[in-house]
């Protein structure tokens, strides 16, 4: 698969989930006010993803997806050249791919129930 068929492919899923977010989004089980993470998995990462993620767009986006370190990796940039997503510096890039390459990868050990 090319790059810029993922792109294509990320950009379509994150169009997808943004639509259905938008459109009918299922509770998470929890009042938003008492969930300050928004129901992103604890750990080392969690707030900056809550911090740069929900800049834009809901953690529920997030939480959705399954994607590999190295897809992950592909869709901030895409967000960065294409979306207009300021980059994001290190450290916080490396603890951000951990984060979601350890919760929110292929095997989807996180996705939401609801």
């Amino acid at each position: 698969m090319t790059k810029t068929s993922l792109r294509r492919g990320a950009a379509k899923a994150f169009l997808l989930a943004s639509t259905l977010f938008a459109f009918g989004s299922p509770s998470l089980g929890q009042d938003a006010d008492e969930d300050e993470f928004e129901g992103l998995v604890a750990g080392p990462g969690q707030e900056e993803v809550l911090i740069y993620c929900s800049a834009c767009h809901s953690t529920r986006i997030v939480q959705q997806q399954g994607l590999s370190r190295d897809e992950w990796a592909e869709t901030l940039e895409w967000m960065v050249e294409d979306q207009g997503m300021s980059e994001i510096e290190e450290p916080d890039l490396t603890l951000i791919l951990d984060y979601l390459a350890k919760n929110y990868n292929i095997d989807r050990p996180n996705f939401p129930a609801n």
